[in-house]
This record gives structure tokens, sequence and C-alpha cells, in this order.
């Protein structure tokens, strides 16, 4: 390898191959063999391996770095007494060796004696002042170093300190494998940390009371409708074959937006019944293509009926629509109120509603300023006069709801109306706003003074390539779909401290963050 020195911290960092053996008096001849040894010292089915160290090591009894091969080959091979018996020797013989330094501090570690890991570290767990006298250290020095020390942490549960040391280790030796083992250690105390600020904002939550809950008829019967074709929205899911979907959509606009209401009503007056049957796709599905209808055939008269069906709980929503509410509802508000703000408006200051439902309606008014910028203005009006009413608002108000307002605040700020940012510096000191979604009023200040160039607007769907994205993308629908040729992937697992609406949750479900863990 190429010599590269790196000047980091108060000490210089060498990849120089030499600078060890130089250290320890590793002769060429030695020097040649080091990297064969250490491969066949991890490789538990090299049965020589012991012996061929334990021969080199009488031969050269000055070179620690055999004694420490030796001692992982024993470890690997599950004799860990005789490892750490041969790594107590290396650390009375080369009292100096860091690795046999770090290779105690893991056995501490492992045996929770966290005490000791600042007898052999130093105090502050800083290289530098383990070796006072050094001012170059070899880069594999400083990433094991860092490592165990990122472990100690993680064992005592400081996440802080950990991030402080893996944020120092990472521009050190970003592509390292010592930097991924170490960032490793701290998933689980990520996770935990993550889990404790969400059950701690769980309990300041502020949960609208919804007190719309269908009240089921006695009359269990299917709905008369004007079209005999409707009975085909019962049988089918999603994968309703084109040219029986487009019949539908070619009947009389008026009668079918009527029968496509019926159905809306149908889901409320037998919700029971079908609850009780038990979600199935062909039979359950038909919600879903009336919402997605009216959108198709713009029945914007219906809009009203869309707005009362999205005000019931969250049990009969959650049951009807699922994942829809937070990925594909919003099309329907888009089209339907594209030419009613006023309605959407309407909608999101009403009282007892579901988050979801009005996250949908947020979402389609930031997409109209996306697609028409020239209605920005329009929609920054809606919004600034549904903020300003829910920061004036009181709990009695049965109006405000953090989760809705940090889904709201994350569309304002795709949408790019920094106008807000007084308003909802009030609703945040209030403490009317989830902070585990946008995070903290100086986060979405600095989301607005940075200059992002990712296009937020989302592709607007016609009820055909709706149905194909979600049959072709979505976790539970694509097995079933006739042509079967995409797997979905899940999503990497992201985990910070803050989890933004849109990101993977931590939980591992490749869902989005808003449609997971958070709607828990």
């Amino acid at each position: 390898m190429k010599k590269q020195q790196f000047n980091k911290l108060d000490y210089t960092i060498t990849t120089d191959l030499e600078f060890q053996n130089k250290r320890f008096g590793i002769s060429p001849e030695l020097a040649e063999q080091l990297e064969t040894l250490g491969y066949e010292s991890q490789d538990k089915h090299n049965k020589k391996i012991i012996d061929k160290l334990t021969k080199l090591i009488d031969k050269h009894p000055t070179v620690p770095l055999l004694k420490n091969y030796l001692s992982v080959a024993y470890n690997l091979r599950g004799n860990h007494e005789k490892s750490i018996e041969l790594n107590d020797r290396i650390l009375a013989e080369h009292p100096d060796y860091l690795f046999g330094k770090l290779n105690k501090a893991n056995e501490y570690i492992e045996n929770s004696q966290f005490e000791e890991v600042h007898e052999i570290l130093g105090e502050a767990l800083e290289i530098k002042q383990l070796y006072p006298d050094r001012d170059v250290f070899h880069l594999g020095e400083i990433t094991n170093f860092y490592k165990v020390v990122i472990r100690y942490y993680a064992a005592i549960e400081n996440l802080e300190l950990a991030e402080n040391r893996l944020k120092i280790l990472k521009k050190i030796a970003p592509d390292h494998y010592d930097t991924e083992d170490a960032e490793a250690y701290l998933f689980s105390l990520r996770m935990k940390k993550i889990k404790d600020q969400w059950t701690e904002e769980r309990k300041q939550a502020i949960i609208p009371q919804i007190k719309k809950i269908p009240q089921p008829l006695e009359k269990q019967v299917t709905p008369a409708f004007n079209h005999v074709e409707i009975s085909l929205l019962y049988k089918y899911g999603l994968d309703i074959p084109h040219e029986k979907l487009q019949k539908i959509i070619e009947l009389p606009p008026k009668t079918l937006a009527s029968d496509l209401e019926k159905m809306l009503q149908d889901a409320v007056d037998r919700f029971d019944y079908f609850k009780r049957i038990g979600w199935e796709e062909k039979s359950h599905s038909f919600i879903l293509h009336a919402l997605f209808l009216l959108k198709e055939i713009n029945a914007v008269e219906s809009l009203p009926k869309i707005i009362n069906f999205l005000e019931y709980d969250y049990d009969f929503l959650d049951f009807w629509l699922g994942d829809h509410k937070t990925d594909t509802l919003w099309h329907c508000f888009y089209s339907l109120g594209f030419e009613n703000t006023p309605l959407l408006k309407h909608f999101l200051l009403q009282q007892g509603v579901n988050t979801y439902s009005k996250t949908a309606a947020s979402e389609a008014l930031c997409q109209i300023a996306l697609h028409c910028p020239e209605r920005r203005l329009e929609v920054l009006a809606v919004y600034l006069e549904v903020l300003t009413h829910i920061s004036q608002a009181t709990l009695d108000d049965n109006i405000i709801d953090s989760d809705f307002l940090g889904l709201a605040i994350g569309d304002v700020i795709d949408c790019n109306l920094p106008e807000l940012l007084p308003v909802i510096k009030v609703l945040y000191e209030k403490g009317y706003v989830a902070l585990g979604i946008n995070g903290d009023y100086n986060y979405v200040k600095k989301e607005f003074a940075r200059k992002s160039k990712r296009d937020h607007s989302k592709k607007l769907y016609n009820i055909f390539e709706l149905y194909d994205y979600v049959l072709s993308n979505w976790t539970g629908y694509n097995e079933d779909y006739e042509d079967n040729t995409f797997t979905p992937l899940l999503a990497k697992q992201a985990v910070s401290e803050k989890v933004g609406r849109n990101d993977p949750c931590p939980c591992g479900s490749g869902k989005k963050y808003k449609k997971c863990c958070m709607k828990e």
C-alpha cells in the first residue's frame, strides 16, 4: 500500500506498512508472512496454525503481533481461557502494545467490568493520553482503538459520547470495516433511545377525540345500484382487469357518481358485517374502487361525501383504507379539491377528525402548490388560516392534533412556505407539535434555510397507473399480481435520533415511518 498520512487531532495517522515493522523490529522475512498468518489465525479449519505460531513466537519472542494472532486463534476455536492467558502474557511482556490493551478492554466489556476499561485504556479514553510520548499512530491502531471505545460507551448506554467518537472515526476512516463494526455496536442503543423518546413523546401527544363511529343497520343488504356493472367492484381487488374498469368509467357520470357514493355509505352501514367476515382483497376493495373512481371521473360534487366518510374513527378507516391513508388517498383530495381549496381548508379546521384523513388533504394542498406554482399564494393562505386557528385553540376545542401538525409542517417545508414560520413558532412554543416528526422549531427553521435541490412533487396517476403502482410495489399486493414480475425491496434501515415522516421505520418493516410505528 502506498504510504499516506492524515493530520488529525493532535497526532499523525499513517498507513505505512513499514511503520509497525520498524517499531517492533519485524524482519523483512517475517513481514512477508504476517498477512498470511493473520488470515490463517482466523480460519477455524486450519489445524496447523497454532503450532505454526507457537514456533514462530519461540523464534521471534519480541514480536507481540505473533502472540496476538495466537490469542485470536485460540479464541476463535473456543479456547477462551487460553486466549485470555496468552493476552495477559502479552500485557506482561509488551506493556505498551496497544492491541493487548484493546483485547483486555474487550474482555472487560464482555464481563461488564466497566471501571477496568478506564484502567487499561486511560481515564479519558484518548489514544494520545494513553501514549503521550507518541506523535504517530498507524491507521489500524486508531480504528481499533475507537471501535473498542465506542463499544464501551454503547455498553454503558452513553449514546452521546459513542456518537461523538463515531463521528470522529467516520472522518478518519469512513469506509473502513472497523468503522462499520463500531456503528453496529450502536444499533440497539439507538433503537432503545428512539423507543424511549417515542414513548415519552406519546405521553405528551395531543390526540383529538373522534366521536363519529359507524352505527350498523339491522338490515344487512347490498344497496340497489343504478348500474349492474357496480357489482364487479365487490368481486375484484385492485387487480380488476383494465377493460372492466374502463367500462365502468364510461357509464353516465351522474348516476355512476351516485352509485359510488352509495358504496361509501354501504361501507358504513355494513361495517360490522364486513369486519366479521375478515378482510378479503376481492370482496373488501370496493371502497378503494369507489374513492378512486370518483377521482377518475372528476366527481367534484362527491367530495363532501368522501369527507363525511373520512370523518369516522381510526378503526373504521384503518380497516377500509390501511396504508392507502398515507400513500394514495391524497390523489382524491388533489383531483376533487383542486378547484375547491376552501373545502379542503374547512375539512382541516373540523374538530375530532382522524390524523391521517387530514394529512391526506394537507398533502394534496402541498402538491397543488408544487405542481402549480402560480397557486402558491392561495395554498399559503389556506395553511396560514388553518395553522393560525389551531394556534389559538385550546385542548377543549378538540382540534389540536400534534401528529397532524408535525406532518402538515412537513408538507409546508416540502412546498417551501417559510412565511409560515411565525405561526409555526407559536405552535411549537405551545407544545402543540409532535417533535419526533420534523424535530424542534430550530430544526424546521434550518430546513427552510437549507436550499434543497430535491423536487418534492409527486407523480399524478390516473386510476390504471395508480392500481399498477400499488400492485407492483406494495408488499401484500404484488404476490397476487398476475404478472408477478416485481419483487419489492425493503428500504435500507436508517436509524437516527430523529426519524423523519418519510424515513424507513426503525422497526425494520421497510415501510415509511408515518405508515408504520408512527401510527401505533
